[in-house]
């Protein structure tokens, strides 16, 4: 079959000002479907718009050279109502395509996409997308395909539970030739050198934090072994050219013996010279040690979840750990020569004004390089989302609004029942303009770390000009004197 992959962009309205921060990442979860279905022997395009920046009308443009049998689309749920309108102008124009969704969004709400000839695949979709696509090609609905949901005499019909797949290890290495990879970045934050790809060293997360809905796709951790990892980061380099791996485990490397291990084998192969890496973890599974071994790899910049720094806060949102443990670790990175990017949230569930106010203080008392604030939001997947719907406290849908980045205070959706929305947008605006107006931050900035270029320098300034001016806060050079 004809196989058009669709990674959906966020439209830049939905962004306001913040817009021109926007960058391509690595979309992973994609590029393994497409490896899968090409591996099964079906004519594979990915259309990443997140990269192409063609919208709807370059899109439409691809499907109509392409002619595909079946389009594949990634639903998270801020593209949600877009991909629905999308749908029903792709149906209309071309009534033979078949739909195969996936992504935590479609997994959760099946029922909001199908219609009879479609497909809903749930959690891990690489396995099952092959599966439901040669029931297709058999002539048969796809109803009783492990982990796929169905239309069947109207009624949605969902197949069994399809087990996680346990041996990693037997994935195929995602093939990026497949996507346009030498636009992706890892936003200014991230990037350090290019070209970038992204790596999975393991699924599911041991711990439960309530605000995280990557829990959707697997509540397992599994993990693969280093020698398969340091394998696919060794063919990326020299098929690829690859300069720097983002990996995208919610939590790499897990524990201090798993860095050891994967620096270890790093460094035997020399790929510690010839790539760079980033990845997201916390402040509580790594040591001076294992950090250590983690920089003499490659390790450049790490990204730290820091959240709050109220410790009964933290407790709270099921995130055991304290905010010593993670004033420790980004010293430690400090002294080490590891940039790091802490990311906060303001406005969890029954934080006040005053320990918004806490956290913003402790934020800019650590020796981070980058900081990255956002209003915490109920996305479906989580706990907390689905807490606040039994609780009758949340019932939109309008999914749109289910963004951290909102800027419109009469449509951001929250999870605070202390602080209104301005209240957050506020807190929000006032923590950006603390953290990087500070003459030692810019310094480092533009002088130390520089890995943000001029025009990203210029568009995150202008992004939070109209605050300044709000505050009546000095003027950058100003600020730098």
């Amino acid at each position: 079959m004809k196989v058009l992959l669709l990674n959906p962009s966020i439209r830049p309205e939905q962004f306001g000002r913040f817009a021109s921060l926007l960058e391509a990442m690595p979309c992973i979860g994609v590029t393994y479907i497409a490896t899968f279905l090409a591996r099964d022997g079906h004519q594979v395009r990915v259309y990443d718009d997140f990269a192409l920046r063609g919208g709807e009308t370059g899109f439409f443009r691809e499907v109509e050279r392409f002619r595909p049998d079946v389009i594949g689309i990634s639903v998270l749920t801020p593209v949600a109502t877009y991909v629905r309108e999308m749908m029903d102008h792709i149906r209309h124009r071309w009534p033979q395509v078949r739909f195969l969704l996936g992504n935590i969004h479609a997994d959760l709400f099946p029922e909001e996409f199908l219609q009879p000839g479609d497909a809903v695949v749930h959690e891990e979709g690489e396995q099952a997308s092959v599966d439901v696509l040669r029931a297709w090609g058999r002539g048969e609905s796809g109803v009783g395909v492990a982990g796929v949901t169905v239309i069947e005499h109207d009624d949605l019909v969902r197949g069994p539970h399809r087990p996680l797949e346990a041996d990693l290890d037997s994935f195929p290495f995602p093939d990026w030739g497949l996507l346009p990879y030498t636009r992706f970045s890892l936003l200014p934050l991230g990037t350090i050198a290019k070209p970038i790809v992204a790596v999975a060293a393991s699924r599911g997360c041991p711990f439960k934090c309530t605000y995280c809905a990557l829990e959707n796709q697997g509540k397992v951790y599994r993990k693969r072994s280093v020698e398969s990892v340091v394998d696919e980061i060794e063919f990326d380099v020299t098929r690829f050219g690859v300069k720097q791996i983002g990996f995208m485990d919610p939590i790499f490397p897990m524990g201090r013996k798993h860095a050891i291990e994967f620096s270890e084998a790093m460094i035997r192969r020399g790929l510690h010279e010839r790539v760079v890496w980033l990845s997201e973890l916390r402040t509580d599974v790594v040591d001076r040690e294992a950090l250590v071994w983690l920089h003499r790899s490659g390790a450049r910049r790490l990204v730290f979840g820091i959240e709050s720094g109220v410790d009964s806060l933290l407790k709270t949102v099921g995130k055991q750990n304290s905010i010593d443990r993670s004033r420790q670790t980004i010293e430690h990175c400090r002294e080490l020569g590891i940039t790091t990017v802490g990311l906060f949230m303001i406005g969890m569930p029954g934080e006040t004004p005053e320990q918004t106010r806490a956290t913003i203080d402790y934020a800019c008392s650590l020796p981070l390089d980058f900081a990255k604030f956002a209003i915490t939001v109920p996305f479906p997947g989580s706990e907390l989302y689905t807490q606040m719907v039994r609780d009758g406290k949340l019932s939109r849908k309008d999914w749109e609004n289910y963004t951290t980045f909102n800027p419109d205070q009469s449509q951001i959706v929250i999870a605070s029942e202390v602080q209104s929305p301005e209240q957050l947008l506020d807190s929000l605006r006032e923590a950006t303009r603390r953290f990087y107006m500070r003459p030692r931050v810019i310094g480092r900035q533009l002088f130390k770390i520089r890995s943000i270029d001029a025009r990203q320098m210029a568009a995150g300034l202008w992004s939070i000009v109209p605050d300044l001016r709000q505050r009546g806060a000095p003027s950058v050079l100003q600020a730098a004197k």
